[in-house]
């Protein structure tokens, strides 16, 4: 069945040849359903018919990532863009073909242990080996940067890359300061009574630069609000190009907050305009500003402080 399953995985899990982490995790997902209900019929394990996800989607999905010890790459086990509707049959298929319904007990789990390792495999070497793709040519920096965080996204990767990719840029920009590398989220301010926690992210003379990605979200505007309450110091929210007005929005609604020293940008532009301006807008230019900002973020953050599935190839 080890043979079925590869050929499977080669036709359905990938969308011009590069691996749906979506549709890797919702096979676990439903595998790990099996243990539960034996049904060989799709739409037994279906939350509703035709719909995209199973019963109980999250929760098989969380049982099957702790099983094997994976780190989850969504939050939704691919719920939302899994495409179940067009492989999960003849998943179940070959699953019945290879002899799983005429076996019960240990023996049932242990091959549906041996075929969920099969997604496994491919889930972890996506992880730990499968790079992030960039390209210097046919794109401007924002859009390149943009993809990039879309990647990052699907491997549940959205805090690191983001803030490594800023202090990269930080380092290319501003060669004789030093930026400290720390893992994501190390240099957020545990309590006002720790004194020697950083204020943000990054510190450039009188500017606290804080990569926040997500959605506005209480711990951040607080942080905010605790930088310009405390010192005469110019706040840099960088977030997501789509999510920049409602973080002014969000900022602009707290009382006592002088939203006049807070700069809300997005990671996209922060990035990508100086490299496009170091690059001398030209093309040549902004090709080679790239290459250096990813050889930077490779080297100086990947290398020490983040993990090898983050690295960022560029054409």
């Amino acid at each position: 069945m080890d043979k079925e399953l590869g050929w499977f995985i080669e036709k359905h899990m990938k969308n011009r040849r590069q691996i749906v982490p979506a549709r890797l995790q919702t096979a676990l997902a439903l595998l790990e359903r099996l243990r539960e209900n034996a049904s060989f019929d799709l739409e037994d394990h279906l939350a509703s018919k035709g719909s995209s996800g199973l019963r109980s989607h999250e929760t098989y999905g969380d049982q099957s990532h702790k099983r094997f010890n994976l780190e989850v790459i969504n939050k939704n086990h691919g719920r939302r863009s899994s495409s179940l509707q067009d492989w999960g049959q003849e998943l179940l298929d070959i699953l019945k073909i290879g002899g799983l319904g005429d076996v019960m007990g240990e023996v049932r789990n242990k091959q549906i242990h041996d075929a969920q390792l099969r997604f496994v495999r491919e889930l972890q070497r996506l992880l730990e080996q499968e790079p992030l793709r960039g390209r210097r040519r046919g794109w401007s920096a924002e859009a390149v940067i943009r993809h990039v965080l879309k990647q990052a996204e699907e491997k549940g990767k959205s805090g690191d890359v983001p803030q490594y990719l800023v202090g990269a840029k930080l380092m290319m920009r501003f060669r004789d300061i030093e930026i400290p590398v720390e893992a994501a989220n190390k240099a957020d301010r545990k309590s006002r009574a720790d004194q020697q926690a950083r204020l943000g992210d990054f510190t450039i003379s009188s500017t606290v630069i804080e990569v926040a990605v997500g959605f506005p979200d209480e711990k951040h505007i607080s942080q905010v609000a605790a930088i310009l309450d405390e010192a005469d110091l110019e706040v840099w929210l960088l977030t997501r190009s789509d999510r920049v007005v409602t973080w002014q929005s969000e900022l602009e609604k707290v009382g006592g907050l002088d939203s006049k020293r807070v700069v809300v940008t997005s990671v996209e532009a922060f990035v990508g305009q100086n490299i496009t301006e170091l690059g001398g807008f030209s093309t040549k230019g902004k090709g080679e500003s790239l290459r250096t900002l990813f050889e930077i973020y490779n080297t100086e953050w990947v290398g020490k402080v983040g993990t090898p599935g983050i690295r960022i190839e560029c054409k």
